[in-house]
């Protein structure tokens, strides 16, 4: 009996040591664009899989999978009907990542079909997600990352273009949805509201998501929380992105004020996307805010017009880096997208996916003199938030002394 005692204090030993080890070796952590990803690259461009790859680095790799599964012979005239096979989640993790947000205005393309279609097929693979589920708990829980320098949670949200239908409920497949209100109206950036007062986040909605935050930092080393975001300002997303309004260039103070909310409820990174856009990044309290990475993979339809204008096709990398629950370090990478696809596009239906739509929207490191402008442009956003860079050729790292 004395000697199986001492068996189990040794393994608890042991473990306690495992998890020293873990928290105090340094955690990197690569951000990505989304994934507006329509094939299984591996096969449609092999030669582009190798480019990328080198992009992705470190222990934790995350985009947003912004689009939904579809099975041989479904598919759908909904939206945009951004619709991918199930071996293009296979494309994204060969590509490197290792986490993926599943939440965004495309989850529900499919219909409940496709949600189901994607949990099943990202369960399948093992891969670690989190934004969507097959109830409104499932949606809003934490997704757990386990690594050899810790574990990582991942929480995940959308606010904006979101569907009654596509909200998750108590026993309704669907998305992990932040309500966002203007005056007391629902704001889901599908019309413009004009004098409708300042958004704010459902109390609701807020509530869920937060406590979420809670229960990931009492079981994770280090709390990722992505948001999935159509709402800049009381014009709809449609309109704004049309008529070039400026507000589509910036978050809207509902969403600072909001994401400060979340790294005080125990959040050490926050990410989005939702435009297709790059936006600012904030350092609060010592944790990142990156409002948009706008895309890495935008196999978008040609007539898609309004979302096609020439800083849709810039990105960065975000490349993270925490030591003793401290953030470190925060280094961009810019990355510059093709928009023209090999093949013929079909400019006319946004339903098409051809080898245009396949070949369209890959990343590559942005060349000196472009990755420059991307850099200062990112800079400038960033000024209102007191983020300062220090920009060295093709790369910039935030200056993190005196950081709020």
């Amino acid at each position: 009996m004395r000697i199986f005692r001492l068996a189990i204090l040794f393994a608890i030993a042991c473990a306690a040591a495992g998890a020293l080890r873990a928290q105090s070796a340094p955690m990197t952590i690569t951000l990505a664009g989304q994934s507006m990803i329509r094939s299984d690259l591996r096969k449609t461009d092999p030669a582009e899989m190798t480019a990328i790859q080198k992009l992705l680095q470190g222990d934790v790799r995350f985009t947003n999978f912004e689009c939904t599964v579809a099975e041989p012979g479904q598919t759908s005239h909904e939206g945009l009907g951004f619709l991918t096979p199930p071996a293009a989640l296979d494309a994204l993790t060969a590509m490197g990542f290792n986490l993926l947000s599943l939440a965004g205005n495309h989850a529900y393309d499919l219909r409940t079909t496709g949600t189901l279609n994607t949990l099943r097929e990202a369960d399948r693979r093992k891969i670690v997600h989190a934004g969507i589920g097959k109830n409104l708990a499932e949606a809003a829980a934490p997704g757990y990352l386990r690594t050899q320098k810790g574990t990582v949670a991942l929480i995940a949200s959308a606010s904006g273009l979101i569907t009654p239908e596509a909200r998750a409920g108590a026993n309704h497949p669907g998305v992990n949805e932040l309500r966002v209100e203007a005056g007391g109206q629902l704001n889901e950036s599908t019309e413009d509201m004009p004098g409708a007062g300042a958004n704010a986040p459902n109390a609701e909605d807020a509530q869920r998501i937060l406590q979420s935050i809670r229960e990931a930092r009492r079981h994770a080393d280090l709390v990722i929380v992505y948001e999935h975001n159509h709402v800049f300002s009381n014009h709809s997303f449609i309109n704004m992105f049309t008529e070039g309004l400026p507000e589509r260039l910036a978050p809207n103070p509902w969403l600072v004020k909001w994401t400060h909310e979340e790294i005080d409820a125990g959040a050490d990174i926050v990410v989005m996307h939702g435009a297709p856009l790059l936006h600012g990044i904030e350092i609060y309290k010592g944790k990142p805010i990156f409002y948009d990475l706008g895309n890495f993979i935008y196999n978008v339809p040609p007539a898609a017009t309004f979302i096609d204008e020439p800083m849709a096709w810039e990105s960065v990398m975000a490349y993270v880096e925490f030591h003793g629950g401290k953030l470190r370090s925060v280094s961009l990478r810019p990355v510059a997208l093709n928009n023209i696809g090999k093949g013929q596009p079909d400019v006319h239906s946004e339903f098409t996916n051809n080898e245009y739509m396949d070949t369209r929207g890959l990343p590559s490191p942005a060349n000196r003199e472009r990755a420059g402008y991307i850099l200062r442009r990112v800079a400038d956003e960033s000024k209102p938030f007191g983020t300062k860079f220090e920009i060295r050729g093709e790369t910039s790292e935030i200056q993190l002394n005196g950081a709020k």
